[in-house]
């Protein structure tokens, strides 16, 4: 599975989040259809006025049109442009973002006791009056060569929907390199314009050495363009990042995740 984000996985809560607006209009216009024929049953009651509407078809349909209106305001207004739910998938933002199953997916990955994927909430307003900030979780369309899923498959590559967290903003140069953690043990670090960065949020320190893919900013700087980004998982020895890929263009991003909804256990606001 490509490490990153999921809107459309199996399950109500994602099903519901990612209906298309084609859907949308279908159901709404069949619901429009059942509240009209549900006004039309007349009242047999001996007390009627002619043209009253059965009470109990009456009260339905009520029903019927607050949802009409509920659903047209959440999937057609707030959904494309102000927020949208998504499914955590995989580990490459562990811990902050949880995202594995029970077991082990291969050797290199640990066995899990449990199971847990976090769902979000993702603020697509944020950057429409504001940019992109260094540390923000944010979520976007990568381009195709971060597809390695699909091309090591042999099939097309695809722009998947991924989330990492933004290290560099253009014109920062970002350089991974080596040095020792507090134990004196080797490993890599991020140095964003020659300062290495202090990066509590990972879940372990950067293997030394590092993996031969990752070409963009590994032992060599690079200098990013405005409106170029580089983004990293916070798992960063189990994340296809942009140390694989390369740099992200800004109009790809989508918003910020802002939201943890559940689990119920881990709800909190993101940072």
């Amino acid at each position: 599975m490509n490490p990153g984000l999921n809107p459309s996985d199996t399950g109500a809560a994602e099903l519901l989040a990612n209906l298309s607006i084609q859907t949308i209009v279908l159901v709404a216009f069949a619901l429009t259809l059942m509240r009209s024929m549900l006004l039309s049953i007349k009242s047999r009651s001996a007390h009627a006025k002619p043209g009253d509407v059965n009470p109990t078809s009456r009260g339905i349909a009520e029903i019927l049109e607050s949802l009409i209106i509920a659903g047209v305001l959440v999937f057609l207004i707030i959904r494309p442009f102000f927020v949208q739910a998504f499914f955590i998938p995989s580990e490459s933002m562990e811990p902050t973002l949880m995202g594995h199953d029970q077991g082990s997916e291969h050797d290199l990955t640990p066995s899990h006791e449990d199971s847990i994927h976090d769902h979000i909430f993702v603020n697509k307003l944020v950057y429409r009056y504001s940019e992109p900030k260094h540390g923000d979780i944010i979520v976007f369309k990568a381009p195709l060569q971060a597809d390695a899923e699909d091309l090591n498959a042999g099939r097309p590559q695809r722009e998947n929907i991924l989330i990492k967290r933004l290290i560099g903003i253009g014109p920062d140069t970002i350089e991974v390199k080596e040095g020792t953690t507090k134990d004196g043990k080797p490993a890599y670090f991020v140095y964003r314009n020659n300062v290495r960065l202090d990066e509590p949020y990972i879940k372990e320190p950067l293997s030394d050495p590092q993996s031969p893919q990752a070409i963009f900013a590994v032992n060599q700087p690079l200098h990013l363009q405005r409106g170029q980004l580089f983004v990293m998982g916070d798992n960063r020895n189990n994340s296809n990042d942009s140390r694989y890929w390369g740099v992200l263009d800004r109009s790809r991003v989508i918003g910020k995740a802002s939201l943890i909804f559940f689990p119920v256990n881990r709800i909190r606001v993101l940072h």
